[in-house]
């Protein structure tokens, strides 16, 4: 919004410098971007919010500049004028044109608008055409409501129609381009053809000229969705449509209208010949009143500011303001439906005042008795630096996917949850995993040459329940060059389900078990179920081949883990304490036995269940599958460790409770010793 520093002189004497009123305007929220110096005048622009169309013009920018140096606004007198008949107007699409006045003003005479008047809308941009048009222009700058004069000559059948445009329309606009309606868009036409394009620009054939001798003037209130949504469409806007398409004050429509009335007359003769003021429906919902306290500024700003400083702010800001006992009783101007609630009302007092003029206080907060869990509260974070210590890279993903992806990934859990509005078809749901995300990362490094990745993402789910924290980490490639081996080796369901256990043990999470399983998403076989204390936090495996080429992925080993955060840190540990060192020496017996169909967990569990509280350790040393072996079985080393707290153990004891071990293994689970 262009602000001419003369022509806001007309309406306020405000006794500031050019540069200090950028710096109080630019305070009080008015950001003023350029200052440009043109002839005798200095001109703003100026920053408005999509919230504030009551600035799009030179009586609200007046307005805010009395409020903030709290000097008197002029605003011009505005004759009434009342209806006549003589002109004919008929509102078809009611919901697109809640009011529409047309004024025919007859014997006009068309020239120059006056210099003085000129000179101010040069300042701003525009050239000078004539009285008329001019005078549509200065209105619109002065008031913020577009206005428009039609040639009433050249209307056929001597009627405005505001109506929507028929499929194939066609309109020759004052900028000389013809242009292709369609029913989508509001047009006001006469008895036979558009004369002119709602809210944007008028028609060139029905334009006034230096022989028009009857004008129509119009003022309306339109459907702000519909001009923008033509506006977008035909790619044509202009200086009505910038205002329309915010939204203009409904009483305004008849303010601006008088006025330009009363301007033609002074400046081009004549006299109404006719008057229309056509509203459809409830003219608007009455703007509320708001009560401010007394103690709601104090409340809000830590500080107290003079009631009657207040009354006097919001009343020059247009509001209507009235003292109930210890509060005011506030109801806004219709131009400001941003204003609805007593918060309102104090920020624009302070913005007028300044917050940097508001004394700087210490929030009054009072003790609570809420304890605050420090260990839970940096749990996520010490699990992400402990990732990154074991050399994985952070990664942060949309919240949002498409349902493709999802399908993509194999995703077989609740129903995800779908945007009402989405900015487009790659981000309709809230993710349920991080699965797909993770994986058009992984997709997207492996086409430019990274091959080998080590990824994780601290972030979260979406799920009808709720939001859940969680963990995904992927991994695939080599590991990294170890100088004692001949090559890089190939990472594995191992290296993911390690670091898993790395990163929850060192925050002390307790209770962590795998439990083999089948998912979609995984290969058969190499998947396995996260538990803690036996409830399921999440899964771990190797991704199937189908999934991977669902990403295009051409790669395989590709291993995945996704865990709840949430569950994890509920499971988290009293601090380790010193335990003193064992006095006993220890005594390792090693078993080597043929499996099939067996886990090394189960078998684990069955030994120290069966080891009269002396056995310390269970390992896996070594696994074989070859040719000295039966098919589909495979030879396990395991190394187990003796000790006893209180005493030294004898070769006869340990090994009649080794061997009553090896044989409730071979019983149990059908294993043969090697």
């Amino acid at each position: 919004m262009k602000l001419s520093l003369n022509w806001l002189k007309q309406y306020i004497d405000h006794g500031f410098s050019a540069d200090e009123l950028a710096f109080r305007m630019t305070m009080a929220g008015l950001e003023v971007e350029h200052q440009q110096v043109c002839g005798d005048d200095i001109v703003f622009e100026i920053e408005i919010t999509p919230n504030r169309p009551d600035c799009l013009n030179m009586l609200g920018l007046a307005r805010e500049i009395s409020a903030i140096t709290d000097k008197d606004l002029y605003i011009p007198t505005v004759q009434q004028h009342v209806d006549a008949p003589g002109v004919d107007i008929v509102i078809e699409d009611a919901a697109a044109c809640r009011r529409y006045i047309g004024t025919l003003i007859e014997a006009v005479s068309v020239r120059a608008f006056p210099a003085e008047k000129a000179r101010l809308l040069q300042a701003l941009g525009l050239k000078p055409i004539s009285n008329i048009v001019d005078t549509t222009n200065f209105v619109l700058f002065e008031f913020g409501q577009p206005l428009h004069a039609f040639d009433a000559d050249k209307l056929a059948g001597g009627r405005l129609v505001v109506r929507r445009a028929r499929k194939g329309e066609k309109i020759v606009t004052l900028d000389d381009v013809e242009r292709v309606l369609d029913e989508s868009m509001l047009v006001i036409a006469d008895a036979h053809r558009p004369v002119a394009i709602a809210g944007i620009m008028g028609g060139r054939d029905t334009a006034v000229t230096a022989t028009t001798r009857r004008v129509i003037l119009e003022s309306a209130y339109f459907d702000m969705g519909l001009i923008r949504r033509a506006s977008r469409k035909l790619g044509l806007t202009s200086d009505a449509c910038y205002r329309f398409e915010r939204g203009v004050d409904f009483a305004t429509v008849e303010k601006a209208s008088d006025r330009a009335t009363d301007l033609i007359l002074e400046l081009a003769g004549g006299k109404v010949a006719g008057r229309k003021d056509t509203v459809v429906g409830d003219r608007h919902a009455l703007m509320p009143t708001i009560m401010l306290g007394s103690g709601d500024v104090q409340k809000l700003l830590g500080t107290t500011i003079d009631p009657a400083r207040i009354k006097r702010i919001l009343e020059r800001l247009g509001c209507a303001v009235t003292v109930a006992g210890d509060s005011l009783s506030v109801v806004p101007p219709e131009s400001r439906n941003d204003l609805k609630i007593m918060e309102d009302l104090v920020e624009e007092a302070a913005r007028v005042i300044g917050f940097d003029n508001l004394p700087m206080t210490l929030p009054n907060v009072g003790a609570v008795n809420i304890p605050v869990d420090l260990e839970n509260e940096n749990f996520i974070p010490r699990i992400a630096a402990n990732l990154i210590a074991q050399g994985f890279n952070e990664i942060l993903t949309y919240a949002m996917i498409s349902r493709l992806a999802l399908e993509k990934a194999g995703y077989a859990g609740v129903a995800p949850i779908a945007m009402q509005n989405p900015m487009s078809a790659e981000q309709e749901l809230m993710r349920p995993t991080m699965l797909a995300n993770m994986l058009l990362v992984v997709g997207s490094n492996i086409n430019r040459g990274q091959k080998d990745l080590r990824l994780f993402e601290a972030g979260k789910r979406y799920l009808p329940d709720g939001e859940r924290w969680t963990l995904g980490i992927v991994v695939t490639g080599r590991r990294e060059a170890d100088w004692r081996k001949g090559k890089r080796e190939f990472m594995d369901f191992f290296d993911v389900k390690g670091a898993l256990e790395a990163a929850l043990g060192r925050q002390r999470v307790r209770g962590v078990t795998f439990l083999a399983g089948e998912s979609a998403s995984f290969e058969p076989g190499q998947a396995a179920r996260v538990l803690i204390d036996g409830r399921e936090i999440g899964w771990i495996g190797k991704l199937s081949d189908t999934v991977l080429l669902n990403f295009d992925i051409k790669k395989t080993g590709v291993y995945f883990a996704e865990i709840d955060l949430e569950y994890a840190a509920a499971a988290v540990g009293p601090h380790a304490k010193f335990e003193a060192l064992d006095e006993y020496p220890s005594v390792v017996r090693d078993v080597s036995l043929a499996v099939k169909g067996v886990l090394f967990e189960d078998m684990r569990t069955l030994c120290l269940e069966n080891a009269q509280g002396i056995l310390r350790k269970v390992e896996l040393v070594e696994e074989y599958r070859g040719d000295k072996i039966e098919k589909d079985t495979r030879g396990l080393v395991m190394s187990m460790t003796y000790q006893a707290k209180d005493r030294t153990l004898t070769e006869d004891v340990v090994n009649a409770i080794h061997e009553g071990i090896v044989a409730k293994l071979v019983g149990t689970f059908a294993v043969r010793r090697r």
